[in-house]
């Protein structure tokens, strides 16, 4: 009986040892958009150096992510509320679009964002430059300067409230 247990257990190995190693093939550019896996980051510490793709991505990011997509659209919002108190839009663009009307104006300033995020995502853990700064860090930075946009867009309808 020991015996046949032991073969049982060897055959079994003998088959999963036969079926093609997963870890050989690198995970790809589209793997990340398929939603499937468990990868988040390497596992190794001394992977993390070179450019790696990741399965799924950490809270956080996705949290940044809705963060940065509520800014455009307050930016944009803002922004129109600007242009009504005789403002100017500086980028040439957006000022494009604003002529086209406010509609035009917000779709094509969200869609813009919306396609930029998934190439940041796609390509987080890649460095920037052959420096140490991955473009993830963007990511935050970006949201950041949105804040920053838009508490200055905020300052501009204090200072022509007070005129």
């Amino acid at each position: 009986m020991f015996q046949a247990s032991e073969v049982g257990m060897n055959s079994s190995n003998q088959d999963s040892r036969q079926q093609v190693d997963r870890r050989k093939r690198p995970t790809s550019i589209w793997d990340t958009l398929r939603g499937r896996g468990r990868r988040v980051q390497n596992r190794r510490a001394g992977d993390h150096a070179a450019p790696y793709f990741v399965d799924r991505f950490p809270m956080t990011t996705f949290l940044l992510i809705l963060v940065l997509l509520c800014l455009t659209l307050a930016d944009g919002l803002v922004t129109l509320y600007l242009m009504d108190v005789n403002c100017q839009e500086i980028n040439p663009l957006m000022r494009y679009l604003l002529h086209k009307g406010p509609v035009h104006f917000l779709v094509g300033k969200y869609a813009l964002t919306v396609a930029g995020i998934p190439i940041l995502l796609v390509f987080k853990n890649f460095n920037l430059f052959g420096t140490d700064i991955r473009v993830g860090h963007l990511i935050p930075v970006f949201a950041l300067l949105y804040l920053l946009l838009i508490l200055y867009q905020l300052h501009l309808l204090y200072l022509l409230d007070l005129s």
